[in-house]
């Protein structure tokens, strides 16, 4: 029954994988974190964060970021990396 739940949960919140995926990528890629630290406001950053996802072919929309930006800002669901973060609590 767990299994289940946990497979429904993960099949509901499809996004919090693709945003992982897309946090890994940032980490290990110094010009992809250039590109996000210009972005002067919050709107700016969803949108490049967004479009760096899509050049990448990782799908998530803005919607979904917004979601987990709003969980990790209470403490829950860590997927977002904490370098991003700062730069989120910058603009947020």
């Amino acid at each position: 029954m767990l299994e289940k739940a946990m497979q429904r949960d993960a099949e509901a919140r499809y996004f919090e994988k693709e945003i992982k995926k897309l946090g890994e990528l940032v980490l290990g890629d110094h010009t992809l974190l250039d590109r996000l630290d210009r972005t002067p406001s919050k709107s700016d950053f969803i949108d490049m964060y967004c479009t760096i996802a899509k050049e990448h072919g990782i799908n998530f929309s803005k919607a979904d970021l917004l979601i987990a930006v709003q969980e990790q800002k209470q403490g829950q669901d860590w997927i977002i990396p904490k370098k991003v973060l700062r730069m989120i609590a910058d603009r947020f």
